[in-house]
């Protein structure tokens, strides 16, 4: 009778946790040396389907292993592994996007930022691996001497206002600082041609809701900042920025601002740049332009 191997018999499109019910994959193992124990460790499987997989192969792709201060994670290189460790402090923002069954957990690093893929049937798991990354990483950030004042959040779909009412009632100290709701941008064109050309192919700035507790920055959006008619938008992208990890803040206003071409709003880190889109006559954007402005002046930068 044939030895059942009971990583093979767990094996699924699922991220698991390690346990003594499921060890580290045997590949992994000999690079598991660190003593002290970990705060959360994961294996994520190779992107096969079950059929394709078989006892005593390699299934998972990568190990990660969060401890107090920094992450390892583990990655397979064919039968090799390669191994990168990141401290907490560097990660300058983190960025957790779905789509459909596609996942990925973006954390932006000064040295080479770095993307864990997954299925999105874990997303709560991966969204507790986000959880004590940020939390974490904010050790080293204080709060910044600001006003958080709350903008009103017109025009949201349901979807965003759910999610903003959320926030608030698991006692969130986050407030909406910003709000783009969804935007037809024929509606922004004063030339007849070109608002019927626009309303054609109904091209669309999609909505985001940008909101700070003082300490960082969190925006949740659809992971793109347009969509045409014929395109179905599953995404969702949420970005945590600490707010002291921002260098600098380029608003490009197109030829001037008075001209109806969205706005592109551009924040800086030390590990590159992440953009959002708003309509220039959006009633929160200068609220969040001297809000930025002063996050970045209270930095000393």
């Amino acid at each position: 009778m044939n030895q059942r191997d009971p990583e093979y018999d767990r094996f699924g499109p699922w991220v698991i946790e390690i346990s003594d019910e499921d060890p580290p994959p045997p590949l992994f193992v000999p690079h598991l040396t660190r003593p002290d124990t970990p705060l959360l460790q994961l294996k994520i499987p190779r992107k096969i389907s079950r059929r394709d997989a078989h006892p005593g192969m390699d299934l998972y792709d990568y190990m990660v292993s969060l401890y107090a201060e920094d992450m390892v994670v583990l990655e397979r290189m064919e039968r090799q592994v390669r191994e990168r460790t990141i401290r907490y402090r560097d990660i300058q923002y983190l960025s957790l996007r779905d789509e459909l069954l596609r996942g990925t957990v973006h954390l932006g690093v000064p040295d080479g930022s770095y993307d864990l893929p997954y299925n999105t049937v874990s997303g709560d798991i991966m969204r507790r691996l986000a959880s004590i990354v940020c939390e974490r990483n904010l050790t080293d950030h204080a709060a910044l001497p600001l006003e958080v004042e709350p903008v009103e959040s017109t025009e949201l779909s349901f979807y965003f206002e759910r999610l903003l009412r959320d926030e608030q009632a698991g006692g969130s100290d986050m407030r909406a600082i910003a709000a783009q709701p969804n935007t037809a941008l024929g509606a922004l064109e004063e030339n007849p041609l070109r608002r019927f050309l626009f309303g054609i192919v109904d091209k669309r700035l999609l909505e985001s809701l940008h909101l700070s507790d003082g300490r960082e920055l969190k925006i949740v959006d659809r992971g793109q900042p347009f969509a045409y008619r014929w395109q179905s938008v599953y995404g969702r992208r949420e970005t945590w920025i600490p707010l002291t990890n921002i260098t600098s803040v380029d608003w490009d206003w197109g030829p001037d601002e008075a001209d109806a071409a969205p706005v592109k709003v551009t924040v800086d880190t030390r590990a590159g740049a992440v953009s959002w889109v708003f309509t220039p006559n959006n009633s929160t954007l200068g609220h969040y332009r001297s809000f930025l402005t002063a996050a970045v002046a209270a930095t000393g930068r």
